[in-house]
């Protein structure tokens, strides 16, 4: 679960924030909620300090009372997890907050009169990115405990001949027994993994090119055939939806 927190007082400015949140988790399986507040209060502080799951924060630098920059300093004395990540609002282009990005660990500061849209939007996938980096694929086998963060992960194919999976990664192959549908399961948490055959799944971030009609799905120097038909189009569109790049 990802929670979005909007600290914000201007009902027009809470709108255009909810349009950028949907639209980007419309890109993503990841349940999400999202909690306004227009002042502070105590009660809103105990809400925050309950939420579990992963927060981002959207916090106007000019709500009265206290501002996002003070309400940032109150969250930070109780959460300072790679799993809370502030955003700074601002409707002043010429303010620099830069003294504070290392003591209150904030992704950004960004003005709401400067590309808003596209800005917050890099704020989130930086964001997304970050929640996903410490994420692995655990298994044991052979009397031994394997972990293979998913970022190292390009794509998992079924071995035809024999009964185990075979995990590309940016260092190497893995060699897994276990079944595509158990696999499967085991990253459905993560939206970046994606799967193209019933024998292959792969991890979308690392596609670096897209050929639907040969099929070939490239990974660098690294490529995999495993596409059907019925999945050329999905996949296709989450490479659009990523930033990748389609040839």
């Amino acid at each position: 679960m990802i929670n979005f927190i909007i600290y914000e007082n201007d009902n027009e400015w809470i709108k255009q924030y909810l349009k950028i949140i949907h639209r980007f988790m419309g890109q993503n399986d990841n349940l999400y909620k999202i909690h306004k507040y227009s002042s502070y209060s105590d009660t809103m502080l105990e809400e925050i300090k309950q939420l579990n799951g992963q927060n981002i924060y959207l916090l106007d630098i000019e709500v009265k009372g206290k501002s996002g920059l003070d309400l940032a300093r109150e969250i930070r004395k109780f959460k300072r997890t790679m799993n809370d990540q502030i955003i700074i609002i601002t409707a002043h282009q010429d303010l620099v907050y830069n003294a504070f990005h290392q003591k209150l660990l904030m992704v950004d500061f960004i003005s709401k009169f400067d590309d808003l849209d596209s800005k917050l939007l890099a704020c989130f996938r930086e964001i997304y990115e970050i929640f996903n980096s410490n994420k692995c694929l655990s298994f044991k086998q052979d009397g031994e405990i394997v972990r293979i963060p998913y970022d190292d992960i390009l794509f998992v194919e079924k071995n035809t001949v024999e009964d185990y999976l075979v995990i590309e990664t940016d260092h190497g192959e893995v060699k897994f027994k276990c079944n595509i549908a158990k696999l499967e399961k085991m990253l459905s948490d993560d939206a970046r993994f994606f799967k193209t055959h019933r024998s292959c799944i792969v991890n979308t971030f690392k596609i670096t090119k897209l050929n639907s009609s040969l099929p070939v799905i490239y990974f660098g120097d690294k490529y995999t055939t495993c596409l059907s038909r019925d999945r050329r189009k999905d996949l296709e569109e989450k490479c659009l939806i990523g930033g990748e790049s389609n040839g």
